[in-house]
């Protein structure tokens, strides 16, 4: 990515528009554009040990006890992108004593504060983040409004006067990344009467070219997920390094997507019983002995 510093919008556009970039092929390993080539290669990102979910009971044993049983059943979860209302923007003006004032569309002020910080080499306390308004976020102006607001530091800094940027919609588009898609399977063992005894969920989630806050969606979706009771519940989770754009927190990181999993387990098992889901859920909610379990 490269950046333009202009005295207007327009001649910025137009410089941005004569560049040419020219990308070294010689040696370069062929892109990753699935999970599935993911695993092939063994490109994950590393879940600290901090974040990684804790599994529950003896899956094998709540299959043994199960009347009934759905194996490998599949599940392909897509993206979203935000559509806020304002694209991405911030505006850096230099102040006295070799500090600076960051106005900032930006949800984690402290992010960009420390990241501009490093950046320029100068004390986080010298570096003012103000965030008016966000004009919308839902997630995408925590991480991904940091390079934009660095940026404009970066030039203002140096240059020793105001600079403003904002992204158009495609740019914005392009970099901000979005919610992140995963494929899984389920297996899943139940009663006659629809309790569950045992679950256990592959998950490959395509984490795209950079870890932002990846390494902490299987801890949130996995705490969606434990919203019933599965009896044994194991998982096997892996966060997929590929070529595309690099995901980000959305609206519930990895909640949404595990409160989806575990809903479209409910209703399979419903229409294998001939239930109707709502009987099947509630057979399925916590008891207090089981959230203790859980």
């Amino acid at each position: 990515m490269h950046w333009i510093v202009a005295d207007t919008q327009k001649h910025a556009d137009m410089a941005a528009d004569l560049a040419v970039v020219d990308y070294d092929m010689e040696n370069l390993e062929p892109s990753i554009l699935s999970v599935e080539e993911a695993v092939r290669k063994s490109s994950f990102f590393e879940v600290p040990s901090s974040f990684q979910p804790k599994q529950v009971g003896d899956f094998s044993k709540g299959m043994a006890e199960a009347d009934h049983k759905i194996l490998s059943a599949e599940i392909k979860l897509g993206s979203q992108y935000y559509f806020y209302m304002e694209t991405q923007t911030a505006l850096v003006v230099p102040d006295e004593d070799n500090c600076i004032v960051v106005y900032s569309s930006i949800q984690a002020p402290e992010y960009a504060q420390s990241t501009i910080s490093r950046c320029l080499g100068i004390p986080e306390h010298n570096i003012r983040v103000i965030t008016r308004r966000v004009g919308c976020g839902f997630g995408g102006k925590a991480m991904k409004a940091i390079p934009v607001a660095t940026a404009c530091a970066l030039a203002a800094y140096n240059l020793r006067r105001p600079v403003r940027m904002y992204m158009n919609q495609k740019t914005d588009m392009k970099t901000t990344g979005g919610r992140h898609p995963m494929e899984l399977r389920y297996s899943v063992g139940f009663k006659e009467d629809g309790k569950m005894t045992a679950l256990h969920l592959d998950i490959l989630i395509n984490a795209g070219i950079g870890v932002d806050i990846s390494p902490i969606i299987p801890l949130f979706m996995v705490g969606a997920i434990k919203k019933y009771d599965w009896g044994a519940f194991s998982f096997d989770i892996k966060v997929c390094r590929t070529n595309h754009s690099s995901k980000s927190t959305m609206r519930g990181p990895g909640e949404v997507q595990g409160t989806f999993i575990s809903e479209a387990v409910i209703e399979h098992v419903a229409s294998v019983l001939y239930m109707d889901v709502d009987s099947v859920s509630s057979k399925d909610l916590h008891t207090f002995n089981s959230l203790d379990f859980f």
